[in-house]
């Protein structure tokens, strides 16, 4: 043995990622008392074939290599070293006397700190490649529709949101600055509800500033509103005020079609089972429920917790069809809440 390499990939399109090679074609580190070497570099031809063998080749791999295949066009002969010119390994070369030898543990874990180092001093990142369809991962963007003159305009704090989801490169980023849009509600709304039970309460015949047990119970109400009001209600709060429920549903209805019932199946969802119920009494608890659970996944991050997100783990691949729903929710609040242009 004695050899370990894995596929990595450079994140972010900054100028330092262009930079890393600057000086050659690989970055190697080697550990003068035992001999060990890391290298980065690109994938080698033996790494290549492991890949392409086609007993074992992953359907996402074999994906990833058609989608390759068009940057290449035009060239008389084309190799699989061609194809795969881009794509980066870390390898490990271990002392044949060493330990550490026929350890494939031990080498991935160097593999994996040396890979923290090199990001250290360059300043770019670089992760494992745990899984090829992650460079699917993205805001699907196919959507092409003839759009009209605007009759609205719209509030350009959101707007910028918005366009930071549909920019994003990370699943994460997106969904996070959808959120944003919604988030943006919370107060107006809660503080509309709360105004309208205060309303009540002043206008009832037989209120008066002068009766003290009508001016406790109006601070009861303010008070009791307050200790209830968390951000779980006052997300719901928004989707009550502003979003068309029989709209939402039929949304959900077409997207369940396409995606085996995705959102009416009960599935885990970072640790946590969910499932949006579409009833007229539930569709908004528990879609309200499920976007607050999958932000706070993605923002906290308390050792021991099972409801967290882990980077590059896999885990993206939830967002893929939970960012859709997020995304659809956002445009009404856009639209609903833009101000009519008088031409």
């Amino acid at each position: 043995m004695g050899y370990f390499e894995h596929a990595i990939e450079l994140q972010g399109r900054g100028p330092n990622a262009y930079r890393l090679f600057r000086d050659s074609d690989e970055i190697s580190l080697k550990h003068e008392q035992t001999g060990f070497v890391v290298e980065i570099s690109p994938i080698s031809s033996k790494f290549i074939m492991f890949l392409t063998d086609t007993d074992t080749m992953h359907r996402d791999f074999r994906r990833l290599s058609m989608m390759r295949r068009p940057m290449l066009r035009g060239r008389a002969e084309v190799t699989l070293t061609d194809l795969f010119a881009r794509i980066l390994s870390v390898k490990i070369f271990a002392p044949a006397t060493h330990p550490f030898h026929n350890n494939a543990k031990q080498l991935k874990a160097i593999a994996e700190a040396s890979i923290y180092n090199v990001s250290y001093g360059y300043g770019v990142g670089l992760i494992p490649i745990k899984s090829w369809e992650r460079s699917l991962h993205f805001l699907d963007g196919k959507r092409k529709e003839t759009v009209q003159f605007p009759l609205r305009t719209y509030n350009h704090d959101l707007v910028a949101y918005y366009q930071m989801a549909l920019g994003g490169e990370s699943l994460i980023l997106s969904y996070l600055a959808l959120y944003k849009i919604l988030e943006y509600f919370f107060t107006a709304a809660s503080e509309h509800l709360l105004h309208e039970k205060i309303v009540d309460q002043l206008v009832a015949p037989d209120f008066s500033h002068t009766k003290v047990g009508k001016l406790r119970e109006l601070a009861k109400v303010i008070r009791k509103f307050d200790q209830r009001m968390d951000e779980r209600r006052m997300l719901q709060t928004v989707f009550d005020q502003h979003i068309d429920k029989e709209a939402l549903r039929l949304w959900i209805d077409e997207f369940d079609k396409e995606n085996s019932d995705y959102f009416r199946t009960e599935r885990d969802l970072f640790g946590e089972p969910s499932k949006v119920d579409t009833s007229e009494n539930q569709i908004f608890p528990t879609i309200g429920a499920r976007i607050y659970h999958i932000r706070n996944a993605l923002v906290h991050n308390k050792e021991g917790e099972v409801s967290r997100f882990i980077p590059f783990s896999g885990q993206e691949k939830i967002l893929v069809n939970e960012a859709p729903l997020l995304r659809r929710i956002s445009e009404e609040l856009i639209l609903k809440t833009g101000k009519d242009i008088q031409l």
